[in-house]
């Protein structure tokens, strides 16, 4: 919950509880302090009200015990004591003692003189009202010095943080692959420009990168497709010759179509270097059962040397707007993957509404994590002469496409591959 919170509020709620705890602490002190200091009083005059009591005693013997709105004085004798002494008091011994008596507290002090024990008695009570009006008031104190602290430190807090507020606004309105004017030299303040300072290094390092990638895509894209072009000019015109036998042109066939993938591939590669939704995308509505059949067609010469039976299981026609080399490079991906790990049985590519699903009868994925193959250079237990990095491809270009791809063991043996083709929402008026 508290990583959820704004450095504005952690520091009002900083200086709020500390705040509280100083004044919780003066008012302690305060309080404890007046209490021990009206306690101090009571006992100096239970004192001197003993003194001057037992002084008079002893001049008269008939002298009659102070009695007053907060004191009561009493001697306890068998002979010639006061009439009318309480229980309680009759009770107390040397020292000083509280007691209530009739409901009303009372500060006690005893002092035995001879055979006389001399009792004076403090009335309390209005005292104890006054401290607990005096508590009352400690307590507001330090709730209203909380609360102000607390609006005190988030004003303060905002005023503090406001650099930094205005560098995170800055920066989220930056651009990597645009130029952009240093940003240290616009905050003044110390460990906001060496923030600011660092911001700058990390952008410029990362328009740096984006420019180098943008040239090296570009020299990719121009200097593959020269080669591929003039091969596949030359594979048109031998099959445009008459005199070549049918195998050759089988096999002619074979260059123009790997030709034909190669470019494929390195548009699909190429799709991976440009942000979504870049206008450069070549999305199209294609026919899903037609792609399918291709790269069936493709992969099957490729493991014609196994007996594993390829089925394309149609439930539903699909039609979906994809960029058609990114798709099938993705299917491709799939299917080669069953037919690599199966090494007799049945590959079946099942179709229904914007689900594509391929089973294979292979040994399974031999793990219980298969998320983790979707990670670059990882293999399964069962994995053979791969590099680990189909998959991770896979896992790229459907992210990049808005797909979802996630692999299952099946209960029956192989391997269950479901790619979910999301169709794009149409767009509000």
């Amino acid at each position: 919950m508290l990583a959820n919170w704004s450095l504005r509020n952690r520091l009002a709620i900083t200086l709020a509880v500390y705040g509280g705890v100083v004044s919780f602490a003066l008012a302690s002190i305060i309080y404890i302090a007046s209490h021990d200091l009206e306690a101090r009083i009571i006992d100096d005059t239970l004192t001197a009200e003993l003194d001057d009591y037992v002084a008079r005693r002893q001049r008269n013997p008939h002298s009659l015990p102070e009695r007053t709105a907060t004191i009561r004085a009493y001697v306890v004798a068998d002979q010639g004591g006061t009439a009318q002494v309480p229980d309680e008091v009759k009770r107390l011994q040397l020292g000083r003692h509280a007691l209530t008596l009739n409901g009303v507290s009372y500060r006690a002090a005893v002092r035995v003189v001879g055979n006389q024990r001399f009792v004076v008695l403090y009335d309390t009570s209005a005292l104890q009202q006054r401290e607990a009006g005096f508590l009352v008031l400690l307590s507001v104190s330090v709730s209203l010095v909380t609360i102000v602290s607390a609006l005190t430190g988030r004003w303060l807090a905002a005023r503090v943080i406001a650099p930094v507020n205005e560098l995170a606004r800055r920066v989220s309105e930056l651009h990597p692959e645009d130029e952009s004017a240093p940003l240290a030299e616009e905050f003044p303040w110390v460990e906001v420009r060496r923030l600011a300072g660092n911001f700058d290094i990390y952008l410029q390092r990362l328009h740096d990168f984006i420019e180098r990638e943008r040239l090296f895509t570009g020299d990719v894209s121009h200097e593959l497709r020269t080669p591929l072009a003039v091969i596949n000019g030359a594979t048109e015109l031998l099959l445009s010759d008459k005199s070549i036998d049918s195998r050759n042109r089988k096999r002619i066939t074979r260059i123009a179509r790997a030709v034909n993938e190669m470019g494929e591939i390195t548009a699909a590669l190429l799709a991976l270097a440009r942000e979504k939704g870049d206008a450069s995308s070549r999305s199209i509505e294609s026919n899903v059962e037609t792609v399918a059949r291709e790269v069936i067609e493709r992969y099957q010469e490729l493991f014609q040397h196994k007996p594993v039976e390829v089925i394309l299981d149609v439930h539903q026609p699909l039609m979906v707007t994809v960029d058609h080399a990114i798709f099938s490079m993705v299917l491709g991906n799939v299917l080669r993957n069953a037919l690599s790990f199966t090494d007799r049985g049945r590959v079946i590519v099942r179709m229904d509404q914007n689900l594509i699903e391929v089973e294979d009868s292979g040994p399974g994925l031999g793990t219980d994590k298969p998320d983790y193959l979707f990670k670059p250079y990882v293999r399964g237990n069962h994995g053979r002469n791969g590099a680990g990095l189909g998959l991770s491809l896979i896992w790229r270009l459907c992210e990049q496409e808005g797909w979802r791809v996630t692999l299952n063991n099946r209960a029956a043996g192989g391997t269950l591959t479901q790619l979910r083709i999301v169709p794009d929402e149409p767009e509000e008026p």
